[in-house]
């Protein structure tokens, strides 16, 4: 590692099951490690991921020089319903849009599909005598007298916040603001909180469902933030803490605190980033970010190094209104739990055997054979993983899918290999979605495998799908830690217009203005480049939802940008359609100072296998040679079938594909010509 006076970069992302921690030095030196996480209390994983590390690289917290940090906090809060207790003032007649919705069902076909409860109560809901319409115009004034005394009614249930989500505020918050000032004046909640502040866009149920999902998990994220920075300065930690959003940027502790919706995602996002700065650095056009981890597989679409984005996405099946990298999730990891449905056929996940009990080799109590089972028995996986840390008990894996595979008249390599079968199409399909399914050719595509389990099923997928090539970055295992070192600091701000006519279209540079000027009051770091986006969202008059593209202030230029967006998203553009444009988007970065990549140029390119194993291949055993590598330098090559282990991930090379290590240690899958 660097000595003492070179950048010394640290990123900690806290997982379900691991706490994982990336220490970069000068020259990109990478030190990765893994704790376990700590549930009840996840600062204290973070706290101890820290020392740990910087004693590993024997270098002193002041030293530090950037230190991001993403959490799963928020998400956990959501999906367990263990956040604050929230009211709501809302528009009366309108106190039911939480639970009313949408008109989308869950199921369509499952008459006892049900959605999932809201987060707020309707006794914790109260309606304010007043109308706005859609074009911000006062129809019914505000009667204040009455929501005062409506508000006295909120006050036995003793709330942590309370949300103020007018009908139409978006178009006008005059209201909204003033029944904010009044609910804080009551004193009935600590915190109130206006909708548009979360989120100032059309169509209530999900501005509201933001704005909800913002205050119930806000205690708990204000709390953990303050402790977690309590607990880094105490362990001489002086570098500003950044924190991981889901839109793939950083924010500053205080705005994650008044703001905490938006880290949601920040985990996932984390790799998104990674895979987005990676591909830009091997100069790959298009890629399909590929994470797998022990529940899930995160999927995510890059084109010339900028991941899709999406500006609506649901956590635990409440719709969030906020930007984030679009990613695509499937219930498919090393945890997926192998079963019979109604009809005899295998099927693999969504359930999971999580990490407790966990697959049935990891010796936690587990009884179902899991993916990562499968891969055990067939010899991918040996008896150990991360160096030797985590023992495998291969031998009750193999009676157990023997005993399982009975029923399927199998083996129990037959049967693990069925299950790897399956998992893939599972995966495949997930893969076309965020492609195929968006006009992209998939024979255009690189693969970027990461995640604990991505090495393990990139080349099989890859070979699946006819993509380019599997692409394993240096230290997978650890991908979304490490690629949340280069993010940089994001700020978004949104404003509902009504733009049909070329003299609006102008003026939008004043609401761009204006919000320039929010933005540069909100930046903690004015010094730094910064760089600003403007976009507009824009759609045909009839249509239900938007595009968003690049803002022109020439009216053929801009019909022309969104026409061409509008047929590469959905085949057909309509000129003889009247266009509208409904939201001003700003979005502002600041790029931090890229660290360097580690080379591994000075490594000598020829390996040599370290043992060999047994590994099920198509019916058969054969003898695979076992490489580590942390042997491959510059243009190593390794043809297949093969096993490549590393500290944090294993890499699996199937028949007639070749392996070759570049000079920054990323490795190349393609077929053998």
């Amino acid at each position: 590692m660097s000595q003492s006076g070179d950048p010394l970069h640290m990123a900690v992302d806290t997982g379900g099951t691991f706490t994982d921690v990336a220490v970069r030095g000068a020259g990109g030196k990478m030190f990765v490690w893994k704790l376990p996480s700590t549930p009840t209390a996840p600062d204290e994983a973070v706290i101890d991921g820290v020392k740990g590390a910087l004693a590993r690289v024997e270098r002193s917290p002041q030293e530090l020089t950037r230190f991001v940090h993403g959490s799963t906090v928020a998400t956990n809060t959501v999906i367990t319903r263990d956040g604050a207790r929230v009211g709501m003032v809302t528009t009366a007649g309108f106190r039911d849009v939480l639970a009313i919705a949408h008109q989308a069902r869950p199921s369509i076909y499952d008459q006892h599909k049900r959605r999932p409860e809201p987060l707020i109560a309707r006794q914790a809901i109260i309606e304010a005598t007043e109308r706005i319409d859609a074009d911000g115009q006062i129809l019914t004034a505000l009667d204040e007298t009455a929501l005062e005394v409506a508000i006295q009614q909120l006050a036995p249930l003793e709330l942590d916040a309370i949300v103020v989500s007018l009908i139409n505020a978006y178009a006008n918050p005059a209201h909204e603001h003033r029944v904010t000032e009044i609910v804080q004046q009551s004193g009935v909640a600590e915190h109130v909180v206006a909708a548009t502040n979360i989120s100032a866009e059309m169509r209530e149920y999900e501005r509201t469902s933001t704005a909800a999902i913002n205050a119930y998990v806000a205690p708990k994220i204000a709390g953990y933030i303050a402790q977690l920075e309590q607990g880094l300065t105490q362990a001489g930690v002086q570098t500003g803490m950044r924190i991981m959003q889901s839109s793939g940027g950083l924010l500053s502790p205080g705005d994650a605190a008044e703001h905490p919706a938006r880290t949601v995602l920040s985990g996932l996002a984390g790799g998104v980033v990674g895979a987005a700065n990676w591909s830009t650095h091997l100069d790959l056009d298009r890629v399909v970010s590929f994470d797998i981890g022990g529940t899930s597989t995160d999927i995510a679409l890059i084109r010339d190094g900028i991941p899709d984005e999406t500006l609506s996405t649901e956590i635990a099946g409440l719709p969030l209104k906020l930007p984030s990298v679009d990613v695509h999730t499937i219930g498919a990891g090393g945890g997926s739990i192998a079963w019979l449905d109604s009809g005899g056929g295998l099927r693999v996940g969504p359930h999971s055997a999580g990490a407790e009990p966990g697959p049935i080799s990891y010796q936690r109590g587990g009884t179902e054979p899991t993916v990562t089972d499968a891969h055990a028995v067939l010899g991918r996986l040996g008896d150990e993983l991360l160096g030797g840390e985590f023992s495998l008990d291969v031998p009750a894996a193999r009676d157990a899918m023997h005993e399982w595979g009975q029923e399927l008249g199998l083996s129990a390599e037959d049967t693990a290999e069925g299950i790897l079968r399956v998992i893939t199409a599972t995966m495949a399909r997930g893969i076309r979605k965020v492609s195929v399914e968006r006009g992209v050719d998939l024979r255009t595509c690189d693969l970027m495998a990461f995640g604990g389990a991505g090495p393990l099923h990139g080349a099989d997928l890859a070979k699946e799908l006819n993509m380019r090539s599997a692409i394993i970055p240096p230290r997978p295992g650890i991908a979304s830690a490490v690629g949340m070192l280069d993010a940089p600091i994001r700020h978004d701000y949104a404003t509902s217009v009504d733009v049909s006519t070329t003299e609006a279209l102008v003026a939008l540079g004043d609401t761009f203005a204006t919000m320039r000027t929010q933005a540069d009051s909100d930046l903690d770091n004015p010094e730094a480049e910064t760089q600003y986006e403007l976009l507009v969202d824009a759609r045909y008059i009839g249509q239900s939802y938007e595009l968003t593209v690049a803002w022109d202030e020439d009216w053929g230029r801009q019909r022309e940008i969104f026409e061409d967006a509008h047929e590469q998203n959905y085949g057909f553009a309509d000129p003889d359609a009247v266009m509208e444009i409904v939201v001003a988007r700003l979005v502002v970065t600041q790029e931090l100072e890229h660290g360097a990549l580690e080379s591994v140029e000075s490594i000598d390119a020829d390996v040599s296998p370290t043992s060999h194993r047994e590994v099920y291949i198509a019916g058969a055993w054969q003898d695979l040679p076992i490489f580590q590598r942390t042997d491959f330098g510059a243009q190593t090559k390794v043809e297949g079938p093969a096993i490549i282990e590393q500290f944090d991930s294993t890499i699996y090379l199937g028949p007639d594909q070749v392996a070759h290590n570049d000079t920054y240690d990323f490795l190349h899958i393609h077929q053998a010509t």
